[in-house]
């Protein structure tokens, strides 16, 4: 996946983080003062996310950044 963002002169950062990971997704995304935030998501139904959690639930919900999610076909 790298080499494709490399191929495209996209700059990324890779970040490790610990702990609950959409709490430190978001609070990473405050910290660094991103413009957007990009995530992938599963596209699970209600039932299942609730039952499950929800990591691009919780950045949603915590944090300040514009995301951009894109969900799996």
């Amino acid at each position: 996946m790298r080499r494709l963002f490399d191929q495209a002169g996209v700059a990324v950062d890779t970040v490790c983080l610990s702990g609950p990971a959409g709490d430190e997704i978001a609070a990473h995304a405050k910290k660094r003062k991103l413009d957007l935030l990009v995530m992938g998501s599963h596209g699970y139904g209600a039932v299942k996310a609730a039952v499950l959690g929800s990591v691009a639930q919780r950045v949603a919900a915590h944090c300040a950044t514009p995301l951009l999610l894109i969900r799996e076909a």
